[in-house]
Formats: C-alpha cells, structure tokens, sequence
C-alpha cells in the first residue's frame, strides 16, 4: 500500500471549489446529480494530484485543496475548468464550477487546515460566480513568469469580503476559449451597505445568531463591555447581506450623548436627507417603510429611551426591516428578543491540555491568532497550552481582555505575562479569586495594561479620550500634543499604543483614522479627569474642530463638492461633541457658536437640515448678537440657509445688518445672496433682481469665483421668470463657465438642470436632453437621492418628446424607485404623471387614464399645483386619451384610479 506524502505546511496555496447551483440540481434530478457529481469529482481530484497538489478535504460538492506552489494551483484550476467544459452535463441542465486560490500561512492538523488563509479563501470563494476562477492578492506575485500556457490574469480590483477585514485585491483568470465576461463579484461592495472594515477577523463566535435575528425582528445582543458585541454583530450584518435588498446599514451611537441627536445620527447613517416641517424620527420610520433592510444599532446604553422609541417606531411602520441592536441592558421593546452573550469558551479541565485541543476554545484560539498577529515567531505548543488556558480563564474568556494580554506577547514570555496577571488579581482580590466580579475583569486588565505604559504613552492614551469616534493624526497631533509629548516621538508613541490594541488603527482609506475602543475610550476620558486635564483638552479639542469647520468653510467653493462633504463628514462626531461641551453643557457658547454657523454648508451637502437647526437654534439662544455681532451674523445666515421663503427673507435680512456691524462685507453680500433667492422663491421678482445684481457686485469686487457663480445662477433663474429667456440661457452659461472653473460638480449639475428645462420649454427637447444626461452623470458622483431623483424624471419627460420611450420608461421607473425610497410624495406623484403619458402614447389608454386618477388625487392631497413643464405633460396626456375614450370614460376610470393604493399604483405603472 502506497504511503501518503506527507502534507505541505507553513506557507502554502489553497485552492477551494465547489458546484453553483447545486442544491437546485440535487432537487430537479436527483439520479442525474449523483451521476455528475461522481464524474465532477473523478476530473477534479485527477486534475488536482496531476498538478502536485492534495485534497485534504471534500464537502458535499466542495473540495478544498492545497499545493507547496501557487503556479501549480493555478494551472491545475486552469486545466479543471478546461476539463469541466469538455463534458457534457446535459443530463442536469449545465455544470458551473466556481474556484478560488489564496496562499497564506496556515496550521496543519490531523490531516486538515486551519488558520485565517483558510477562512479567507472560503469567503472569497462566495462571492465568485460559476465557472469563474479567481486568485487573491497575495497569490498573484508568486505566478510571475510561471503562468501556465494561455492563461492570463485580469485585475478586479480590491473587494471587500464578509469577513470585514482589510479588501481583499482580487484577480480573475483568463482561460483561452472558456468564458471570461462575468457579473460584477458578490463581495460587499456590491450590495447597499456601509459596515465599516475591521482590522482582525472574528474568532470564537459560531453560534447561529443570524438564524435567531432571521426569527425575530428585533434582536438585542446583550453583554457585559468588551465581550465582542459589536464585532459579532457587524459579522452577522456582512452575513445576512444576500438577504436584504436594500442593504445593512450601520449606526453607532457611541460617539454621542445627547439623546435628541439619536435620530439625527440615525438618518445620516442610513444615508437620508432629513426634510423641512417633519421631525426626523417620523420621517425616518416613514422613508424606510417600502424597504426590505436591517439596521444594526451598536452601543444603545446610554441612549436606551430614545433608541428605544426610535427602534419602535420603525416596527410599527416598516414591516420589512429588521433591527439588530447591540447594548448593555435590552430596550424593553415589545416583541425585543435578547441574546446574552457569553464569554468565550473555554476547557474545564486544562491538565494535560495540548495546543491542537486547546485551538478547538474560542478564548485560546483568539488569544493565540491575535499573539501570532503582534509577533510572528509566537506559536501555541503544547508547552504553553495550559499556561495560556490559565490566562484565558483568568480573564474570564472577555474577548477584549485576552487581546489586551496577547499584545503582550511581543515584550513578556508566555510564563512572564502569566505570572504577572496573577499578581495583579492577587492585589485586587486579596488573595480570592472569586471575589472579583466578572464585570470588574475588563477594569482591571485595562488597569494592568495602563499600568505597564510609558509615562508618555500614558499620557497620549488619556488625552485621545477626548475624541469622539475616529480621529485624524493631525487632530491627534494638534490636541494631544505639547511640550510634555514631544512631536517627534508622537507617532512612534502612538503606534505602540496601536501595536499594544489600546487603539486601534484603520489606514485602509486615503488618510489614516485612528479610534479608542468604546471600553477603552471611557477609560481614557476618566484618567484624564483624574489628572485635571478633561476640560482643557474638551477646549483643545473644540478649538480644534473650530478652525477645521471654518477652514472647509472657506474650501466649500472650490473643487469637488463631493470629496469636500466627504471629508466634511468624518469629522461630524466630533464636531457633535465640540457643540455639546460647548452649548449643551454651556461651557462656551460663542464658540459654539462659530462651530455650528461655520458647518452651513456641511449641514446642507450631508442632508442633516434638522440637525443644523438644532444646533444653530441652540446657539442663538445663547450668544449676545451685541457683544458678539459676527458669530450671530454666521448663525442667522446658516439658519437662512436651512429655510425657504419668507423665513429665509427674514433671517438673511438679519443676517446683513449684524455682518454690517461686525465690518464684513464679504458675509453681506453672501447673505444677501441668499435674501434675493428668497425674493425669487416669494415672487417678488424686481426686488429679488435688485438685490442679486448688488450682490453680484460685491463678490465680483473680491474675485470669489464659486459665489459670483452662484449669484448668476440665481440672477438667471430671477430672469427666466421675467420672461427674458435670451438674458437667461447667456446668464446660465457665465454660471457654468464660472462653476467649471473652480471645479464646483454641484454647482455645474444644478445650472444644467435649469438649462435642461429652460431649452425643453423653448421647443428644444434634444438640448433639453443633453443637458439633463450631463447633470445625471455628475449627480451619479455623488450621494444626494433628491437630485438623482429630479435628474431621471425630467429626463423621462425630454426622452417623451422625443418619442424615446424605451429610454423613457427606464428613466421613470428610476426615478419612480428613487422618489419612493425618498418618501417624496410630490416627486412620486409627478413620475406617475410622466408613467401615465407613456402609457397613452404606447395606445394602453385605459391604465393611463386610471394612471391619471392616482395622481390627480394625490396632487390634491398634497395641494400641489402642476409647474409648467408638468403641464405640458398633461396637456398632452389628456389630448392622447380623447383621441380614444370620452370625457366620461375618462373620468370614470379616473375615479377608480383615484382609490388605489400606493403599491397598486406603482405595479399598474410599471407595467406601461
């Protein structure tokens, strides 16, 4: 009998495959499958060990396969695919396999593979489609110059995998003559979402939770600080992603305290523009209400009433979402289902414990994956098994605890970091082990790491307390640093925080955010009392975002709006922490002030309208206009901003008179910029006219190229409306020209807008076209649903005209799903019109005409009346249904149109 060579180890290539489609194949044809699926193994075990390569393990349909070389792993995936293809699967309806090759260091057992390469090509494996093989990034620098004869590698990018680690760079590998043009990778990227990445992989959490929350609507993990709750539920959240078509969005109230910003966070987080007149914990129960998505709401406890009624809310009006909430105490919701969370396992005997047995632990194994992680030469044996059983269980199997004492490993011998735990349980408990209750474990293994720091990483771990959520290095920097933290040795101080899992770091993106632990952060923000530094630092830190605020402020005018609110919006939490110490707690509000009128245009771009007249409102309550004029003139304009008509006239006006007392005469005539976009919007057409060619004026005198840009785009809109569309249509293109020139996306996007309309009202619905299709693809850079919305509808009405009506009836339909995800009832209801006039024009008079019932009762619900191009669209509507039914037919199918429900009418809509 021929013995078996022995298994590669260390470093090596895995390959992974298994059957799409199988469990359907199995069901149909049953005989057949087994047929198959004999003959699909016989292939791909040959191909494999043809290759030089060994199946270590089958599963079902799966093989999972390793090879000493990554070039032999992809040629024997290469000749499998070509082998596939060469049978005949008639007989089943088609085989397709998928395949995946990763190369990492794994560990070897008893014939089998573990270790995180082994997780990483799962999971990359998951989001392939059959037929398809691809090769992760690590894999790819191994095949160069030993590629197998016609084959080729095609780059896809980076994708990030369910794991929620760092994304994986993923390419696809061409095979001559079989299939290379497949859908878009299933990989999180591809599905709505925004689960932020973590920095490790999740270990010893194999209970079935998606299975309970796929049972309950809302399901709370419960559990003690530091015992892995939000990691658990971010994993659950990239699992059940397949399983929610409009996404897993994630909402970390952390970072706040005040309870009446739990909505506004919330909305933001979900990626919803909060609206004028409607508080923002209604809109959002009644904008998620068509969706089918779950919501995870991370760290609930200090918050728990406004969450709670948030959370209740949105069951009650949205019978399609889902809500995971993670929290100290449940949210005594009706229908809430908690999920306790335990330690992770450990053995109950650990004599004679060796390190195969002590891996199979959820507390070892996370302790020996994160050691390996801060020093590569550390490797479980069964020497050190018992020991770092010991350790585990002496930190009560608290995820957080045990990766705090494994990144140690790089300075302690095992035995070393052993013995010095015990000293210091021994002190806290006077020698009783049991006398430290396990929610006082975390606390003191915080305490021993603290403990073991440099004065000066002591000092730096205190003084990042004062951050809310992420933080940049120059915020870092700028605050926490100082005579006693010298700048040079600030980042080296900072790493060793990092390496010693006290912060954690997220370099992934263009600039590198760095974040304390929700444990941890508390933690920090205590001992910076204790040393009496909290309130000059909560200064530092205001002061900080102060100068940030007033710095984008002054950048907002130039250059892509898009990445500017991008940037603008990371530091949104902190920013909500400088105006609360600030106004909230009263401890400066002219600085405060400043704060919340130098974000006006973050307020705006980020949708967060409630919010920025919360905080605005707030401030004005509290600075002296006397004693502090310019302040109030920033807050009356911000507000000013945030408003509509005759309320916009009235604090624009007040606004001008305090920038005139405070001597700038740049802030009055921005305000007054503003004061004629009100006429306008009034109607009062020769004041607003008057007022922007003053404007205009001024800000022409001072060279500020984004505001005379914006000023003749409202000049334009005031002369349109005077009738002079020559003077209009020259006014809009100095707009564009002048927008184009500081790069300014929005601004260029909304001049084409009114062009569009401007040309498709003149007779020239080609022109119409072309500038509506322009200002899309701008808008499509960016995260404004409203104007993407806006965008697909007028052009639906432009490609009407023009009797594109294929192309017409998509633009509708996308934007018919944008104004209903928008709960945008004015929107929704114009679309319909535009579904109704397609409708009549393809000869379907009968839905168009019970279209047009739906609609003429929900105008007259909203009183709404039609605009101009609105109209025009009826007109001619009602001209193409009397070529085919009567006055009185028409008006009896209008009548039952007019009962409908919202769902009846979108489905009868689509259907144009």
């Amino acid at each position: 009998m021929a013995v078996r060579a022995p298994l590669p180890s260390g470093t090596v290539t895995l390959l992974f495959t298994d059957i799409e489609g199988s469990t359907q194949h199995w069901g149909q044809r049953p005989d057949e499958m087994a047929q198959a699926l004999r003959r699909h193994d016989e292939l791909l075990r040959t191909t494999i060990e043809t290759h030089g390569g060994c199946v270590f393990k089958t599963v079902g349909d799966a093989f999972c396969a390793v090879f000493s070389r990554a070039s032999d792993g992809v040629a024997a995936a290469a000749a499998a695919q070509r082998a596939l293809a060469s049978e005949d699967w008639s007989a089943i309806g088609g085989l397709t396999v998928r395949m995946a090759l990763h190369t990492g260091t794994t560990d070897e057992r008893d014939g089998d593979y573990f270790g995180p390469a082994v997780n990483r090509v799962a999971r990359l494996l998951a989001i392939v489609h059959g037929g398809q093989v691809v090769v992760s990034g690590s894999t790819v620098p191994l095949l160069r110059g030993l590629m197998a004869e016609r084959t080729e590698l095609r780059d896809l990018g980076s994708h990030r995998l369910k794991d929620l680690v760092e994304p994986e760079h993923v390419w696809q590998l061409n095979i001559e003559t079989l299939r290379t043009d497949f859908p878009a990778l299933r990989s999180l990227d591809a599905r709505p979402n925004n689960l932020p990445t973590q920095s490790t992989s999740l270990i010893g959490r194999e209970q079935d939770v998606a299975d309970l929350l796929q049972r309950h609507r809302l399901l709370t993990l419960v559990g003690s600080g530091g015992i892995g709750k939000t990691r658990l539920a971010l994993h659950v959240g990239a699992q059940l992603l397949a399983h929610y078509p409009d996404g897993v969005w994630f909402v970390d109230l952390a970072p706040i305290s005040d309870p009446e910003l739990v909505p506004s966070v919330t909305a933001q987080d979900l990626g919803m523009r909060q609206r004028h007149g409607r508080r923002v914990d209604e809109a959002i129960a009644h904008w998620l209400k068509p969706k089918k998505l779950l919501i995870i709401f991370d760290n609930c406890e200090h918050v728990v009433e406004p969450a709670a009624q948030l959370v209740a809310s949105i069951l009650a009006t949205a019978p399609q979402v889902a809500i995971l909430t993670t929290s100290r105490q449940t949210l005594g919701v009706p229908g809430e289902a908690a999920h306790r969370l335990p330690s992770l396992p450990l053995p109950a005997d650990v004599v004679g414990l060796t390190a195969d047995e002590a891996l199979r632990y959820g507390a070892i194994a996370l302790f020996a994956h994160r050691a390996a992680a801060v020093d590569t030469r550390f490797s479980l044996t069964d020497t050190t098994a018992t020991t770092v059983a010991e350790i585990c269980r002496r930190l009560d199997g608290i995820p957080l605890a045990i990766e705090l004492a494994a990144a140690r490993v790089k300075v302690l011998s095992i035995a070393n970091l052993a013995q010095r735990l015990d000293e210091r349980f021994r002190i806290l408990t006077g020698g009783n082990r049991t006398a430290l209750p396990r929610q006082k474990t975390l606390s003191a293994m915080i305490d021993w790491s603290y403990d073991l720091l440099t004065p000066q990483e002591q000092l730096l771990f205190a003084r990042l307390g004062v951050f809310a959520g992420a933080f940049g290095l120059d915020a870092a920097t700028t605050i926490c640093g100082g005579e006693d933290l010298d700048e040079i040795d600030f980042l080296d101080v900072l790493s060793s925080l990092t390496d010693k899992s006290l912060v954690v770091a997220d370099t992934s993106g263009e600039h590198e955010r760095y974040r304390l632990l929700e444990s941890t952060a508390a933690y920090a923000l205590e001992k910076l009392g204790v040393a009496g530094q909290r309130e000059a630092l909560r200064r530092r830190h205001a002061e900080y975002f102060r100068d940030q605020a007033l710095a984008a402020q002054e950048r907002s005018g130039s250059g892509s709006e898009y990445a500017w609110a991008a940037d603008v919006e990371l530091e949104l939490d902190n920013d909500r922490a400088a105006l609360e110490w600030t106004l909230t707690r009263g401890n400066d509000a002219v600085l405060g002030g400043a704060i919340a009128g130098a974000l006006m245009h973050a307020w705006w771009s980020t949708g967060l309208f409630v919010e920025g007249r919360y905080w605005i409102s707030l401030a004005l309550e509290r600075v002296n206009e006397t004693e502090h004029p310019h302040v109030a003139a920033q807050l009356w304009h911000a507000l000013s901003y945030l408003e509509s008509g005759q309320r916009r006239f009235d604090m624009a006006e007040r606004a001008m008179r305090l920038y005139a007392l405070a001597g700038d005469a740049r802030g009055s005539a921005t305000a007054q910029r503003n004061l004629a976009f009100a006429l306008f919007q009034m109607g009062r057409l020769d004041e607003a006219a008057a007022a922007i060619e003053q404007a205009l004026a001024a800000l022409r005198e001072r060279g500020i190229a984004y505001l005379v840009a914006s000023c003749l785009d409202v000049q334009a809109s005031i002369t349109v409306d005077r009738g002079d569309v020559p003077a209009a249509r020259e006014l809009y293109a100095q707009a564009l020209a002048a927008f184009k020139s500081v790069g300014h996306e929005s601004g260029m996007a909304v001049v084409l807008t009114s062009l569009a309309t401007l040309e498709f009202a003149d007779g020239h619905p080609e022109l119409a076209r072309r500038a509506a299709s322009e200002a899309l693809e701008i808008h499509g850079r960016g995260k404004n649903a409203t104007y993407l919305a806006f965008d697909h509808v007028n052009l639906a009405m432009f490609q009407i005209a023009l009797g594109e009506l294929s192309a017409a009836y998509d633009s509708a339909r996308e934007g018919l799903r944008l104004a209903r995800q928008l709960r945008d009832e004015s929107l929704f209801a114009c679309t319909l019109l535009h579904l109704s006039l397609l409708a009549a024009v393809r000869g379907d008079a009968r839905r168009s005409a019970l279209l047009l019932g739906y609609v003429d009762a929900q105008y007259t619900a909203l009183e709404m009346r039609r605009d101009a191009l609105e109209q025009r669209s009826y007109d001619k509507l009602m001209a193409a249904l009397s070529e085919t039914l009567s006055e009185d037919e028409i008006a009896l199918l209008a009548a039952d149109g007019a009962t409908w429900s919202e769902d009846q009418a979108v489905a009868e809509a689509l259907q144009a």
